[in-house]
């Protein structure tokens, strides 16, 4: 027989086949049955959404712009995946070394690129870091969007990443109260949480994300070699032809002879993590992060049956 404390004693759901069951306070993720989200979670949900929202409207509100860097032209000075906080300025207050977002005319992408040199007129003449040659528009005020006065690396891809996982956990939390046994909800909840971050990394590909940038022929005539450019967060090996690899950090730019495609095929990079000494150690760190979870906060107590 399951006894318990007078003081102590919580109260008893409705019978199911002659039998009582109590509900103890959740230690974890789950919840009782009936009862109301947890506070901790709408509370964090909320404060994530008024950020997601509040942040950008008051930088824009006060005349600034902010993107994510999508393209590798800026190397590892402003990688891709970067979040760029731009300030209007006057052409003239800018000079060689500042950099720059601009829209080419014609065009509704912006391009953010380094300045290289100043023409009479004022003009800006710019280039990416990792480009070859300068931009064929002279930037002119009508052009410019602004300076870049603070970059994040890697804060970009959060930046894209949140507005799925806030609305993958609420989704979450939702299927679970409804269709999840309460002794399994805090374990669905783990495991839920764990496959949506994979499934978002999955489709935005964050981490590893080798870019193509150009593929040439050596002066020998038959060596083809492809230059790549590193779009991901983590250090990335890319492979070539058989033997043949190159290793680059977020943003880099690097080349490595690969073999011919067949006729009628694209030439494919392919790319895998690549973890040594203190990256292998936080990525690790990362990973262990459920585990930490359970162990620290606790899954919910399964019900306990009174049986006389």
């Amino acid at each position: 027989m399951t006894t318990w404390s007078s003081a102590h004693r919580p109260a008893p759901t409705a019978a199911r086949g002659g039998r009582s069951r109590f509900l103890p306070a959740a230690a974890g993720l789950g919840r009782s049955e009936g009862s109301a989200p947890s506070p901790v979670l709408v509370g964090l949900l909320v404060v994530g959404l008024a950020l997601l929202f509040a942040v950008p409207t008051a930088w824009r509100a006060s005349g600034g712009r902010w993107a994510v860097v999508e393209t590798g032209s800026m190397g590892t000075a402003v990688p891709v995946g970067s979040l760029i906080l731009t300030s209007p300025r006057a052409v003239e207050t800018l000079g060689v070394g500042d950099i720059v977002t601009y829209r080419p005319p014609g065009l509704r992408s912006m391009y953010t690129h380094r300045v290289v040199g100043v023409e009479p007129g004022g003009a800006l003449r710019v280039q990416g870091d990792e480009n070859g040659a300068v931009d064929p528009w002279p930037v002119t005020q009508e052009l410019l969007v602004g300076k870049v006065v603070w970059h994040g690396q890697g804060l970009g891809w959060l930046a894209r990443m949140l507005p799925m996982v806030l609305l993958g956990s609420v989704v979450l939390r939702l299927a679970t109260g409804l269709w999840v046994p309460l002794r399994w909800r805090s374990s669905a909840m783990v495991i839920g949480t764990c496959l949506l971050f994979a499934a978002v990394t999955a489709l935005l590909r964050p981490f590893v994300h080798p870019v193509l940038v150009a593929a040439t022929t050596d002066t020998d005539g038959t060596t083809l070699r492809a230059t790549i450019s590193s779009a991901g967060m983590l250090p990335t090996r890319v492979h070539g032809a058989p033997g043949q690899h190159v290793d680059l950090l977020s943003g880099q730019v690097g080349s490595v002879v690969v073999a011919p495609p067949g006729p009628g095929h694209p030439l494919v990079v392919d790319g895998t993590v690549h973890l040594t000494g203190w990256w292998l150690v936080a990525v690790g760190a990362v990973c262990l992060l459920p585990m930490l979870w359970v162990l620290l906060v606790g899954l919910a107590e399964s019900p306990p049956d009174d049986r006389s």
